[in-house]
């Protein structure tokens, strides 16, 4: 992220917003250049002190099942069964209630090839390789890259139906403190994981709202 905003020629103007993985090196590049970056943000992914302290108990475990299933390569042939009926499965979990109708083909158009199906799956068998997952080495480097408090003015957005990281009103309420001395948080009603096609205007409306301050 670092680089593509010096790439594009990104000034002290630059904003970013991100989703998911996205969000996850989104706390990192706040730290690596804490005076690149306007404002942040970040949607869906709370902050390690909070992610870390769920992790290993078991409703956590159960939901983020595909992190240890994708260390098996049977996963590549498993995923594209029945036209990938497995990402049906983890939308409907992660955004219940939404018609994603529209979106599965598309999402699994960006698989069909196994280049990029094995692409997508190696991200997890790099970050979760269970050789070096949650050694000390690791924990080091991961609480040094998106574990401390983040500088910039941020907003936190995530949704009231996240089937992924479900957080009621009380939790999210502590994510600001979590985050750093400059954030805040919202919750989008009756979207999930996926809010940024489900209710896009909406979650727009908050990012610029946030932006023209």
């Amino acid at each position: 992220m670092a680089a593509l905003r010096k790439a594009l020629g990104g000034d002290d103007k630059a904003v970013l917003i991100a989703h998911d993985w996205g969000a996850v090196a989104t706390y990192g590049a706040a730290q690596l250049e804490p005076n690149a970056w306007r404002r942040i943000v970040i949607i869906n992914i709370p902050p390690l002190a909070y992610d870390g302290s769920v992790m290993f108990q078991y409703p956590a475990i159960k939901r983020e099942f595909y992190w240890w299933f994708f260390q098996m390569r049977v996963s590549n042939d498993a995923v594209r069964l029945d036209d990938f009926k497995f990402i049906d499965g983890i939308w409907a979990d992660w955004s219940p209630g939404y018609d994603a109708r529209d979106d599965l083909p598309r999402a699994k158009d960006c698989v069909r090839h196994p280049d990029n199906l094995d692409a997508a799956l190696g991200y997890y068998r790099t970050f979760f390789d269970p050789q070096r997952f949650m050694t000390p080495e690791m924990i080091a480097e991961q609480s040094e890259t998106w574990g401390k408090p983040i500088t910039q003015e941020v907003l936190y957005l995530h949704g009231s139906q996240d089937g992924l990281f479900p957080l009621d009103k009380e939790t999210l309420e502590r994510m600001p403190a979590m985050i750093g001395p400059r954030a805040e948080a919202a919750m989008i009603d009756g979207v999930g994981h996926f809010m940024l096609v489900e209710k896009p205007d909406v979650v727009n409306k908050h990012i610029l709202d946030f932006l023209a301050r």
